[in-house]
């Protein structure tokens, strides 16, 4: 073989080999694992925080795990719409046995829970951002929203605090998408997130484990249907009360969905008591 062309060859073989190299992921629980999840987190933040407007749809699982040490599993699927800096909107239907259909809309004054179709309705007045709404229906109502954590005005500051710890783990396929896996934890939850290796940096898979809840909870959240900085018009967030049906008190509409969750008998059984999430960081999962 001619030297020079040799020489190319091994050159080409180190190029290859270097390449390789460079692309391998990181050691989980290292600090380059740590600065590779941030990189990824902070280019989801800056990604939804950009999009005045989005929406999305999600299928959901929540897994509570009963004092007994059986599981019970819910089903749901949920459409989403937002628009910044104050107006929400998602209808949460249950799949199978789970019995749910319900509404909410932020009008960026109240937020409305009501009951499909034209059943009981509640509404709060509440702060005039998502944020604040958020965090408000939280410490009032202990509402966790598990969508919450996209929605803010800052995704990366609703998911890491300051003691959270994590970062890349793995590289895994959710439904034909290529995604790295991100792992964080603090001392309320554990959270797991899949996003795409290439194209926009959206959430595929979050998975959260709430794990100082009175009955302890596991809520997995799979993505679709992106839509970034669609026009979302007025009508979407404004709710028209039923002829039909009174206003219920808010509070007491949060305990009938929350004990089609957490029947009333398993949350007694539970002796713990959930515990408030370290000031200056959100609240709503």
């Amino acid at each position: 073989m001619h030297p020079g062309v040799t020489g190319r060859l091994l050159t080409c073989v180190a190029v290859v080999l270097f390449i390789t190299a460079c692309s391998r992921d990181p050691k989980p629980g290292t600090p380059e694992a740590a600065a590779a999840g941030d990189r990824y987190m902070r280019s989801m933040s800056d990604t939804l925080a950009h999009s005045q407007s989005f929406a999305f749809e999600t299928s959901e699982r929540i897994e509570v795990f009963a004092t007994s040490g059986q599981k019970r599993e819910l089903r749901f699927t949920r459409k989403v719409s937002v628009r910044r800096p104050n107006a929400l909107f998602f209808d949460l239907h249950g799949e199978g046995d789970t019995a749910f259909d319900i509404a909410a809309y932020y009008d960026g004054q109240t937020l409305t829970l009501s009951e499909k179709p034209g059943g009981d309705w509640a509404q709060t007045t509440v702060p005039g951002s998502l944020d604040g709404m958020l965090d408000d229906v939280a410490r009032r109502f202990d509402l966790p929203v598990p969508i919450g954590d996209v929605v803010y005005s800052s995704p990366y500051d609703a998911f890491i605090g300051s003691s959270t710890k994590g970062g890349l783990v793995a590289r895994e396929t959710i439904d034909g998408v290529s995604c790295v896996k991100l792992d964080y934890a603090d001392d309320l939850v554990d959270v797991r997130l899949w996003l795409p290796t290439s194209g926009p940096t959206l959430p595929r898979r979050i998975e959260i484990a709430y794990k100082k809840a009175a009955t302890p909870l596991v809520s997995q959240l799979n993505f679709t249907s992106w839509k970034l900085d669609v026009p979302v018009a007025d009508a979407m967030f404004t709710f028209q009360p039923p002829a039909s049906h009174d206003k219920i008190e808010f509070g007491d509409f949060v305990t009938m969905l929350d004990s089609r969750i957490i029947p009333a008998e398993e949350r007694a059984a539970s002796a713990a008591t959930p515990e408030a999430k370290p000031a200056g960081q959100p609240a709503a999962r």
